[in-house]
């Protein structure tokens, strides 16, 4: 767990909201210190805040653990699944010319003979 990319996102996700940390502190019964622990990656949130910063910024806890939206989780995934398969392709690719090459110099020889 990167708490300083938790906090990085926490600091995110506040200022996409247009907030303090104070104003997000009070909405959270915190202390503005408490906060900007979170945001430095100093302390993280306990676990019943957790709960409460998941409803406020409507994202899930697994969210806030992993630092990113669960979208930007997908698009890394979906990345490596492309870049597989574009692999995938090229050497099948590679395997296909190979064949189609000594398919043709056998023909050449036999012609030959």
């Amino acid at each position: 767990m990167d708490q300083v990319k938790i906090g990085n996102f926490l600091k995110k996700l506040r200022k996409e909201k247009g907030i303090t940390q104070e104003q997000l502190a009070e909405i959270l019964n915190v202390s503005g210190r408490t906060v900007s622990r979170w945001e430095t990656g100093n302390n993280m949130p306990d676990i019943s805040i957790l709960v409460d910063i998941a409803d406020f910024y409507d994202i899930s806890i697994p969210e806030i653990i992993s630092g990113e939206r669960k979208s930007e989780i997908m698009n890394e995934k979906e990345r490596k699944i492309a870049k597989t398969m574009s692999d995938y392709a090229t050497t099948e690719k590679e395997k296909i010319f190979k064949e189609m090459k000594l398919q043709s110099v056998m023909g050449v020889c036999a012609l030959v003979l």
